[in-house]
């Protein structure tokens, strides 16, 4: 009896160890790099046109109706949001699935990104919307962070609905973590407007980094790199999709923040109504926030007239001290080369 005891508590201390195991990510990572799905991704980019640069997405003739907002970290997406948030007959939902939960008081902090110049809190767009925690996973910021058109995730589904049924007016949701869900959200909900803001790589670099002398440019791989935006865990969960996207020891992380940052911004071109660049929103704001309230099909584009764009213009070309155009230049063309080779391969039939 008491062997037997001990067997089972053996037993099951193993097992619970086993899937806590599985949970990590270094055993995710390595499980993505076992079951990829880079021919399946070739097979898609085969059928456009022009796979390495795919048209725009032909929308649907059906009435607009929420407006996702898609860009990576530091591109201008809280500006755009800001823009929204304070143009009447929206509500806009500041990034829905971070992990702070905004809909949950006790989790959720009171503080705010001092960059983020005009912009006091994120979350009462979320006020009496604590019904999401029961859809809401922290995993959506690190895993399947590729869903296409036949993907599903019920939950997702659900918290997405939620936030776009309980908008007052029309809801605008800022996503951060939609730059490869973009086939997925335009399958389901295809009366949608998608907006892509993207910025020039070399200053989000320089954004990502904040500090632009804790991780130099003769640096080389990960070691002291400040990863805040979580550059590597993309890497790890993406390497299923795109196998170039993994650990390049006697590299510069610019290389895999290339990478991501041109494969993000083709996906962006490819499904949004528009995409604009932070430095056209910041050079030409009103010019430029028409353009999108026109894409979006709203019927009072007049209200450009009305956003509040008294926003400090963010500083451009800081790349510029971090290092010269001879060192920028060949790590973009290289990884526009790696990019292109795998996307015109021929895919295995």
């Amino acid at each position: 009896m008491f062997v037997g005891n001990v067997r089972r508590i053996i037993r099951g201390g193993l097992v619970g160890h086993f899937l806590r195991l599985l949970k990590t990510d270094e055993v995710r990572h390595y499980m993505s790099r076992l079951r990829p799905q880079h021919e399946e991704i070739r097979r898609r980019f085969a059928a456009y046109s022009d796979p390495y640069r795919p048209g725009q997405y032909k929308q649907s003739m059906a009435p607009q109706k929420a407006i996702f907002v898609t860009g990576r970290f530091r591109s201008g997406s809280t500006l755009l949001w800001n823009i929204f948030r304070n143009l009447e007959g929206y509500t806009a939902y500041y990034e829905p699935f971070n992990e702070r939960r905004w809909f949950d008081q006790e989790q959720r902090g009171d503080h705010t990104d001092g960059t983020h110049r005009g912009v006091s809190e994120y979350w009462s767009e979320y006020g009496g919307l604590s019904v999401l925690g029961r859809h809401y996973s922290e995993d959506w910021i690190r895993h399947n962070l590729y869903m296409d058109e036949d993907a599903f995730d019920l939950p997702m589904k659900a918290y997405t609905d939620t936030l776009i049924m309980a908008a007052k007016g029309r809801s605008v949701l800022q996503f951060n973590r939609t730059d490869f869900r973009l086939g997925w959200l335009r399958a389901n909900y295809p009366d949608a407007s998608i907006v892509h803001i993207y910025r020039n790589p070399r200053d989000q670099w320089c954004s990502v980094l904040q500090d632009i002398n804790v991780y130099p440019h003769n640096a080389i791989g990960a070691k002291g790199f400040p990863d805040h935006f979580y550059l590597n865990v993309w890497c790890r969960d993406l390497c299923c999709q795109f196998p170039f996207l993994t650990d390049y020891a006697g590299h510069h992380q610019y290389y895999l923040f290339y990478l991501l940052w041109k494969l993000s911004y083709c996906f962006g071109r490819h499904y949004a109504d528009i995409s604009v660049g932070m430095e056209e929103l910041t050079d030409e704001p009103k010019k430029t926030v028409k353009a999108i309230l026109d894409a979006v099909g709203s019927t009072e584009s007049s209200q450009a007239g009305e956003a509040d764009l008294s926003f400090i213009k963010p500083s451009v070309s800081r790349w510029k001290e971090y290092a010269a155009e001879s060192w920028f230049q060949p790590i973009e063309d290289e990884c526009e080369a790696v990019i292109k080779e795998f996307l015109i391969a021929e895919p295995i039939k």
